[in-house]
């Protein structure tokens, strides 16, 4: 029996994935256990294997494209079978499924709003849309799906980008807008002339730039963004700044990678700096969940990484209880592997500390955005020669020195601005005595 294959939802926050590589072609045998396709997921690539023997019969989703989790995509069987078949077999199974269920529950819409609701095939993401915002179904009778068999997905019943702007603008409801554009969406012109008095005077901006290129605010990126966007504008940051005299951090690396079996980096002594003075300040080693503020024991210090997907975040953890030469092995591994974008889930999540490096691109100074579910992250800039006033023989000279910028960015719900300023003080203690670091 032939086997119907669906975008997997792999992580708690995915509503669609990205088919990055197809690893069968149409007509090739596949075992269970293979490789069968890549997705891209909210932060690495995921291989996904065949869940069944037989042939690819065939495929509905092309590289590089995007598609609601638990949607179709491939099917699995003997040589013969019909694919078409299986899947509107498939497709009524889960339709009758999806109605008896609906029926049964308390609180549910009518017999003829389920069945109406069958007919025009409303993805998943697009029925929880309906539901959510009480859209009315003869709203988007007319819409031509764009997803699997016709389907109406949640991009589907959205309307324009412009007329969306012009709509917050002249706070138009644009649940009151009929749609003329293709498939009822609705366009600009439909929101003027909803509301010709308030959008006489509203100017919608024109451009004639010349674009380069035009790529989806979606997937990776689009999370990355929505996860960053939620944790400014949700967490109230405070930054505390200072410079670091770097002179004696250099010749302590110098002196350890005469010895050391491995190279070990700047980022490398960073984490180790930073484990230690996380145990001096554990408060800052914590977290706000669910109206609790969790201090931790285990340090976990996640690096991030700039990979081909966007940034990634690997961490390693209990830190506290590993040698500088293991740190740095395992740092050098999780950076590989985040810029090949072959991370697994267990290497970038469980973080509850983070360090952004940027000085190996000649970054001066710059501000840092927590890393959620963490309530600090630790931003270090490039090392520059600055002049500095030293005491010298009782007097005071002007003198060049290699200083580089620490600055940490903490949640101001658990983190009191005397806390911060302590830890980042004991880093630069600790930073221009490394010495002090291995104590």
């Amino acid at each position: 029996m032939a086997e119907v294959i669906c975008m997997p939802k792999l992580g708690f926050n995915m509503d669609e994935g990205e088919l990055v590589r197809w690893c069968k072609q149409v007509g090739e045998e596949v075992k269970k256990g293979e490789v069968l396709f890549e997705i891209n997921t909210d932060k690495t690539t995921m291989p996904v294997e065949a869940t069944c023997d037989g042939v690819l019969l065939k495929t509905m989703m092309e590289e590089n494209t995007f598609a609601d989790v638990f949607t179709p995509i491939a099917v699995i069987g003997q040589p013969g079978e019909d694919a078409d078949a299986v899947l509107a077999q498939t497709d009524n199974k889960s339709s009758e499924i999806t109605q008896d269920e609906e029926t049964i529950a308390p609180a549910q819409p009518s017999v003829d709003i389920l069945k109406d609701m069958k007919e025009l095939k409303l993805t998943p993401k697009a029925k929880k849309m309906v539901k959510d915002e009480s859209i009315e179904l003869e709203s988007i009778k007319n819409i031509k799906g764009t997803g699997y068999q016709g389907g109406i997905t949640a991009k589907d019943i959205k309307a324009s980008p412009l007329a969306k702007k012009l709509a917050e603008k002249t706070g138009m409801d644009l649940s009151t807008v009929t749609g003329t554009g293709a498939a009822g969406k609705i366009m600009k012109e439909d929101v003027e002339k909803a509301a010709p008095a308030a959008t006489a005077n509203v100017p919608i901006q024109t451009s004639d730039k010349s674009i380069l290129s035009t790529v989806p605010y979606k997937g990776i990126r689009k999370i990355i963004g929505d996860k960053l966007a939620e944790s400014k504008f949700t967490a109230p940051h405070l930054y505390f700044t200072d410079a670091v005299d770097t002179t004696n951090m250099t010749t302590f690396r110098k002196q350890m990678n005469e010895v050391s079996e491995r190279k070990i980096t700047v980022s490398d002594l960073l984490v180790y700096a930073a484990a230690k003075a996380l145990q001096k300040f554990p408060g800052i080693n914590s977290s706000l969940s669910e109206g609790n503020i969790i201090t931790y024991e285990s340090i976990n210090i996640g690096v991030a990484v700039a990979g081909d997907n966007g940034l990634i975040v690997p961490v390693i953890k209990n830190v506290q209880e590993k040698s500088l030469t293991k740190i740095s092995e395992e740092n050098r591994s999780l950076v590989d592997k985040a810029k090949k974008g072959s991370l697994i889930p267990e290497e970038y999540s469980g973080g509850t500390f983070s360090i952004s490096n940027l000085g190996m691109f000649g970054i001066g100074n710059f501000t840092a955005i927590i890393n959620p579910p963490e309530s600090a992250i630790l931003s270090i800039s490039s090392v520059r020669k600055t002049p500095v006033v030293v005491e010298e023989d009782g007097a005071d000279k002007i003198v060049a020195r290699p200083m580089m910028n620490i600055q940490i960015s903490v949640d101001h719900r658990l983190i009191d601005g005397l806390l911060a300023a302590q830890f980042v003080q004991y880093m630069k203690e600790l930073l221009e005595n490394p010495m002090k670091i291995l104590l």
